[in-house]
């Protein structure tokens, strides 16, 4: 019968197991096909980014900025605090829409409208699987919050476009 040091070492040591392969099949495995870029957020590490072998120029630009939010707030919260923030819906949704608005403050400085940016991220944010039961005035808010100056700018570009297009159609 094995002593219980023995069973002690060998619990310990797949434990160590486990958690080391937890940490680094993540880095390993196949990038997911419909993602642009992940951060995954350990202790003691803290984040570490992965991006799509596809993505170059504008389109790994704006990626980057969003996952630089992600790496942010792991480094901001701590491991285990990013974790659980992640954990309920509400948190989560602040921590995206976040992310979403550095997406479009890239966009808009970029020469972007922020009326198409702002709607692209409202999109984006309402496509997420976390989010589809979410109502979309939690979801604006949220945004609202977020990105205070990109949601006031796309609301005076849509009433500039929408008096332009009714401009045009009463003549």
């Amino acid at each position: 019968m094995p002593s219980r040091r023995a069973t002690a070492q060998r619990v310990g040591l797949v434990l160590m197991g486990s958690v080391l392969a937890a940490f680094i099949l993540p880095l390993l495995s196949p990038f997911p096909p419909r993602e642009d870029g992940l951060t995954l957020c350990y202790p003691v590490v803290g984040p570490v980014q992965r991006f799509n072998a596809g993505l170059f120029g504008p389109a790994l630009a704006r990626t980057r900025a969003h996952e630089d939010v992600h790496a942010a707030q792991c480094r901001r919260d701590g491991a285990i605090g990013h974790f659980v923030r992640g954990v309920f819906p509400s948190k989560r949704l602040a921590a995206e829409a976040e992310a979403y608005c550095a997406e479009a403050s890239y966009g808009v400085s970029n020469g972007g409208t922020a009326r198409l940016e702002y709607a692209r991220i409202q999109d984006e944010l309402r496509e997420m699987a976390w989010f589809r039961r979410v109502p979309s005035d939690a979801l604006n808010n949220s945004l609202r919050l977020q990105c205070p100056l990109i949601a006031v700018a796309a609301a005076g570009e849509e009433a500039d476009w929408q008096a332009r297009r009714h401009g045009a159609e009463a003549r």
